[in-house]
């Protein structure tokens, strides 16, 4: 055979990238012994279905199946899109797949398949993903040690448990109920790991920003804060107004929006507060926010059992319309999942664009009620998060707000591209002048300095380290935070007794994890030439002139 005849070899796939990444592990507890027990078809049935479980809950919270391994699941949250929440994500994906299987078994009573459950393993750390292999056979998968623990915290993890590493844990510790079950000694590995066996989301948790028992003063914002209560004013006066706050990532939304409230509380009394969040995962949760809008008119959390939400609505509705409460609360109760009664069931209608309109009209009667007995805030938050569904609602509401003393909040990032842009959009052609636009800039350096002095009163920090700090945040309050937060986490400043003192470890500064998931997720959402340009962009430097990045991105093409 010629030379020219010889099979040409494979061409290696695409090349790999490094980034964090939070792994999920889950396989099926005691797999062995049922498929023993079982004819090969019914195991493959029971195989398959809980497959779908798991592989729809990864979906559901915008993670990645990266493969299928007999009876288990290997996921991704973080590639090869990033979420600024992926740990976040993966636990509550662990602990949905646990209840679904529970679920399934519950509802198939297979013989010899009793307690069907399975183990979750989660860890998070950094790898290099990418098309691993040839073009004619390859896989997307991730390498590193970050991989290979989340697999060893699976096969440790109790059947019908969730079991995370601390580098998992330090994201989601404020949200979780959890028990610390030491320090782990792994298959190959020569350190012993942290774990936690996660077992439920805590009641009412929100994950929050900032610094835990630090909290400063609000820097920079008091002409925003002043025209926000100006605003509020004239909804006491009984004209409905919105107010649209727009910003960046970690520009302070909330914060801004919590200051009103103190505020108004402080100065005015206490006020109807009424506030609904989107998730980061919510755009395909049809009615997300509009539910947490109404579980907030009626007093409950999110983590409220069934039972309790329907007498809080029943009280509430009860109060607000009297005698007319029933059709209110048929179909909010329809809409918050309540299991009515067939008297009650009777009122629905049977067709769903019939049901819809009944959801608005119920919300406006139950809005109007609680509006005549004083002035009312409604914060929607994170709305570039919010789903269709909600959307559609809240714009059918807008028209009655005009009219009602009701001070509606918007708060989003500038992003056009996202469902709760319309919104933005609609809002401002339907109220005009009734209309208030708030952009949130970053902090001037002085007000930077003045975040940082009242963050941390930090002896022998090098002024050097200060200005580094600043430098990193670019003006950005949550930054700022996040970068004192790794300072304190690594050690470089440590509390002695009432004051912080900074060592030698303060003089270098690195971008914090959190602050990493949050520019990866906005730079996987930006075009494939996009991407280029910027990783081109990286090398060079912070600053450079244009036709350098120019002649750099044309000899690339070339």
């Amino acid at each position: 055979m010629s030379v020219s005849d010889a099979p040409t070899p494979a061409a290696p796939a695409a090349s790999s990238e490094r980034r964090p990444l939070t792994v999920l592990f889950a396989d099926i507890a005691g797999s062995t012994a049922i498929a023993e027990r079982l004819d090969p078809e019914d195991w493959t049935a029971i195989v398959g279905e809980a497959f779908g479980c798991m592989n729809s809950t990864v979906e559901r919270y915008g993670g990645t199946v990266a493969r299928l391994m007999g009876d288990g699941v290997l996921a991704f949250f973080g590639a090869p899109v990033a979420h600024e929440d992926d740990p976040e994500r993966a636990v509550r994906c662990g602990l949905d797949m646990v209840r679904s299987i529970q679920e399934l078994d519950a509802a198939r009573h297979t013989p010899g398949a009793e307690g069907l459950q399975v183990r979750v393993g989660i860890n998070t750390g950094p790898v290099v993903v990418g098309l691993v292999g040839t073009d004619t056979a390859h896989e997307y998968t991730a390498m590193g040690d970050a991989v290979n623990v989340a697999a060893r915290m699976q096969a440790a993890a109790r059947p019908g448990s969730v079991l995370v590493t601390s580098a998992t844990y330090r994201f989601v510790a404020p949200l979780v109920e959890a028990a610390d079950v030491g320090t782990l000694a792994l298959k190959g590995k020569s350190d012993a790991v942290r774990a936690f066996e996660v077992s439920a989301i805590k009641r009412g948790a929100v994950q929050t920003r900032g610094l835990a028992g630090l909290r400063a003063r609000m820097i920079g914002r008091d002409a925003e804060l002043d025209r926000l209560m100006s605003i509020f004013r004239v909804v006491q006066a009984g004209q409905g107004r919105v107010a649209i706050v727009l910003g960046d990532p970690g520009l302070g939304k909330s914060r801004l929006l919590a200051e009103l409230h103190a505020s108004i509380d402080h100065d005015i009394g206490p006020v109807r507060w009424i506030e609904g969040r989107c998730l980061s995962y919510g755009e395909t949760m049809p009615y997300h926010l509009v539910i947490d809008i109404v579980r907030s008119m009626i007093g409950v959390s999110a983590a409220a059992d069934e039972k309790q939400v329907a007498d809080a609505l029943e009280k509430t509705t009860r109060d607000l319309l009297g005698e007319e409460w029933a059709e209110s609360f048929a179909y909010l109760g329809h809409l918050l999942s309540v299991d009515l009664s067939a008297e009650m069931q009777s009122r629905l209608s049977l067709l769903n664009f019939e049901t819809v309109k009944r959801y608005v009209a119920s919300l406006i009667t139950v809005l109007r009620a609680i509006s005549a007995r004083g002035p009312v805030v409604i914060f929607c938050d994170d709305a570039h998060w919010a789903d269709r569904a909600s959307v559609d609602t809240l714009l059918q509401v807008l028209p009655s707000v005009r009219y009602l003393p009701v001070l509606l909040v918007i708060g989003s990032r500038m992003e056009r591209s996202a469902h709760g842009w319309k919104l933005v959009a609609e809002s401002r052609d339907m109220f005009g002048d009734a209309l208030t636009e708030i952009r949130l800039e970053p902090l001037s350096m002085d007000d930077g300095r003045a975040l940082v002095a009242n963050l941390l009163q930090v002896e022998s920090l090098p002024p050097k380290t200060r200005e580094l700090v600043l430098a990193k945040a670019e003006g950005n309050p949550f930054f700022v935070e996040e970068v004192i937060r790794m300072l304190i986490d690594r050690g470089a400043i440590v509390q002695e007794g009432d004051r912080w003192v900074a060592n030698e470890g303060a003089t270098t500064i690195d971008i914090p994890d959190t602050i990493h998931g949050l520019l990866l997720a906005r730079i996987d959402r930006l075009p494939q030439e996009s991407k280029r340009t910027l990783r081109v962009a990286s090398v060079i430097g912070r600053q450079f002139g244009v036709t350098l990045l120019e002649r750099l991105l044309d000899e690339r093409t070339s």
